[in-house]
């Protein structure tokens, strides 16, 4: 017998899988189509059939639920382990703090900032400083407020590892700091510092 001529005997449409059941159940049936398909319907084989789905259905969200659990524990086991490499290669490499040799020292800024009679600058002031000590344009000055820090490997490497707060420092004419860019220059900055401009590496 067809799935199609059992379709159209018992007005049910079986899955290809399904009706391999069915077709076996046919074969071991003693007698014909007629018979069989009358047979089917009236012991609520399409009841079976959806039951069976239903069944299946839940078989398979099992299965499912069951592979994700699996696959979250694997992304999580993996996760673990790229974390225990990244810390293990954190303390080969062996990271410090770094200064650019050629910036004002970290310790220097702060002896300036913890002194009472420190003063700290408006941007205005700090321009209007800039503008008084070296000539510049107040109109392109940037006052910068904070730095980038880094640190160093064994290897030479150098990565950026925050930020530290670099606020413009007056206390007299030679004890000063301010950090600044120059709106359309190609430098990365620069620094006032003591009376004195240079370059900032940063």
């Amino acid at each position: 017998m067809m799935m199609q001529e059992f379709t159209e005997r018992t007005g049910f449409e079986p899955t290809y899988d399904e009706y391999r059941e069915i077709e076996e159940a046919y074969y071991d049936f003693d007698g014909n189509k007629d018979e069989f398909c009358a047979d089917w319907v009236k012991n609520g084989g399409a009841s079976k059939v959806y039951a069976a789905r239903v069944k299946k259905i839940e078989q398979l969200k099992s299965q499912m639920l069951e592979l994700d659990r699996q696959a979250k524990k694997a992304a999580s086991d993996y996760e673990a382990k790229i974390k225990r490499l990244e810390k293990k290669l954190e303390e080969e490499q062996e990271w410090k703090p770094y200064e650019d040799p050629h910036n004002v020292k970290q310790a220097d800024y702060d002896a300036l900032a913890a002194d009472s009679f420190t003063k700290i600058l408006s941007d205005d002031e700090a321009k209007e400083m800039i503008a008084q000590e070296f000539g510049f344009d107040p109109a392109k000055i940037t006052i910068v407020h904070e730095v980038f820090t880094e640190e160093i490997n064994r290897h030479g490497q150098l990565r950026r590892s925050g930020t530290t707060p670099r606020m413009a420092l007056f206390h007299a004419w030679d004890w000063n700091y301010i950090v600044f860019n120059i709106k359309g220059t190609t430098t990365m900055g620069w620094e006032m510092h003591n009376g004195h401009l240079q370059m900032y590496w940063g």
